[in-house]
């Protein structure tokens, strides 16, 4: 624990306190501005307060002071709260740092002490888990980037990066699409159509859809039309202003609605009946139903639509709005794979390996594998990989196995990442590289890739292709024991017994993490 940068940090927290009013909490950018008057020599920690306090944990402190220093609410409770608030944007424990010197600066009483990064030689806090980025977006987002506000909301989205939070991915595609940005103002228009992230709206969703309408998106054109011919929650149909829009767009008002699209399956369009198909299947833009999904796909299936195939052999393979039927997924898959669906083709090798509505055959899951490998599906590449890494099917050869993981790796297939980031750790099949074997393992674990995430955790654990830093190690070694790796909660619980660098021991946490998952804190 730096004692000295949690001191500094407090106290400059603290004269802005006592400047401004607590009051100040609740405003990022003035606060932020008088913390740097008063911590100078911190100045590169500013991007940290932006982030707390734009994350509204500084509404947290303010809405609760009164019932901690009365006592009836503990001060850590709340601090931990805050903490967590914070920590998709920064590091675990640099989200500690800011929450205790907020609680310190109010003069809360602490139980629990505040374990926190040593400092590197200048004196700053060390991050070098990735997190730095998150944080760059960020303030380029508030200072007005809506690349960067665009991009944040696609992380929390998807779930790149960080944990996924529709509801962060809505604000950051507000914040943008205020600003005229029509990517963001289409996917805010998604979000509230189909309720991720907020209430469903579908007048909301409109009002998004028309300003990127008016931008030129084709999609959210057809959208807004297909808004004002259906409605939905909050919008009643209006077919004025449906007519009104397909005018001016020049699209048809019957386009990719319900309504159109049963008219055009029910005349036997196989196109009409795939989609209508998906949007029973998925729920969107009509109630989710999955056997009308597997009506309308059968029947585009049926005439040799490739995509309604697989899509078919999927739900067979699942038993999604069927019976599960896995004899019928394989006759399905084939059926795609002889069309050249390489989707398909990747599906009917893993049921030859494993033996899933066919006989078991390595042999065939190898060369199916192969077949769209080369033809350069990256899954595939990654599958026909393990078979020669594993010999199922064919000899085993390593140093082939390396070349395919490295082209599914290429493409960004993160176990592809994961495995060739292994070999060139440990030298296997290829040259020993364990820089870029770290490398390529961040770029696995940035996709959540569970395994990744627990070897990279090893590599800031034994300084392997970078240097040590078991505070890294840690956050890593969490992401993956919530990925429900077992060996990653042990190494988890044994960073914060033991400490190491650029981490001070913490017996509370390793308790905590031993209760969480089910260890007992004495067999570490």
């Amino acid at each position: 624990m730096d004692n000295n940068m949690f001191n500094e940090t407090a106290d400059a927290t603290k004269q802005v306190l006592d400047r401004f009013g607590i009051d100040i909490l609740s405003d990022h950018k003035k606060f932020c501005s008088a913390f740097s008057d008063f911590a100078p020599r911190l100045s590169k920690e500013n991007k940290a307060f932006f982030v707390a306090l734009s994350e509204d944990i500084g509404d947290i402190f303010i809405r609760e002071n009164d019932a901690v220093l009365t006592g009836s609410k503990p001060a850590d409770d709340v601090v931990q709260r805050a903490a967590s608030e914070i920590s998709e944007y920064l590091n675990a424990e640099k989200a500690d740092l800011v929450a205790y010197s907020i609680a310190s600066a109010l003069g809360w009483k602490l139980k629990n002490s505040v374990s926190l990064l040593s400092s590197d030689n200048d004196g700053f806090i060390s991050i070098g888990d990735g997190t730095s980025l998150i944080e760059d977006l960020f303030r380029r987002a508030q200072n007005g980037d809506n690349d960067a506000s665009f991009n944040l909301g696609e992380r929390f989205f998807y779930g790149r990066g960080v944990k996924q939070d529709y509801a962060k991915a809505v604000k950051w595609y507000t914040l943008s699409s205020d600003r005229g940005d029509c990517s963001s103002q289409k996917k805010l228009a998604d979000c509230y159509y189909l309720g991720q992230g907020a209430e469903r709206n579908v007048a909301l969703a409109a009002k998004r859809y028309e300003q990127a309408a008016e931008q030129g998106d084709y999609d959210s054109q057809k959208a807004l039309i297909r808004c004002f011919t259906i409605g939905g929650a909050g919008l009643s149909p209006n077919r004025a202003r449906a007519e009104f829009y397909s005018k001016r767009y020049g699209i048809s008002i019957e386009a990719n609605t319900s309504d159109g699209l049963l008219r055009s399956a029910q005349a036997g369009d196989p196109e009409s009946q795939f989609k209508l198909g998906n949007m029973y299947l998925r729920g969107v833009g009509i109630e989710q139903d999955s056997e009308k999904a597997m009506y309308w796909l059968k029947a585009a299936a049926s005439q040799g639509n490739t995509d309604a195939q697989f899509n078919v052999a999927c739900c067979y393979l699942s038993g999604i709005g069927v019976p599960q039927d896995k004899i019928s997924a394989v006759m399905m898959f084939k059926e795609a794979a002889d069309k050249g669906d390489l989707d398909a083709l990747n599906n009917l090798a893993g049921c030859c390996l494993r033996g899933d509505g066919t006989s078991k055959d390595q042999s065939s899951a190898a060369k199916y594998y192969r077949q769209a490998a080369e033809q350069g599906h990256p899954k595939a590449q990654y599958n026909y990989g393990e078979c020669l890494f594993n010999g199922y099917g064919v000899p085993k050869d390593a140093t082939s196995a390396v070349k395919w993981y490295r082209q599914a790796a290429e493409q960004g297939d993160p176990d592809g990442q994961y495995s060739y980031g292994w070999c060139l750790l440990n030298g296997v099949g290829t040259a020993a590289d364990p820089v870029a074997g770290k490398d390529m393992l961040e770029l696995a674990a940035e996709q959540h890739n569970t395994a990744a995430q627990k070897e990279l955790g090893y590599c800031y654990v034994n300084g392997t292709g970078t240097y040590k830093n078991y505070s890294v190690a840690a956050a890593l070694f969490n992401k993956a024991a919530a990925g429900g790796d077992k060996e990653a909660a042990e190494a988890l619980i044994a960073c914060y017994k033991y400490g190491g660098e650029y981490l001070a021991a913490n017996d509370a946490k390793a308790y905590r993490y031993a209760e969480q998952y089910g260890i007992d804190y004495y067999d570490i």
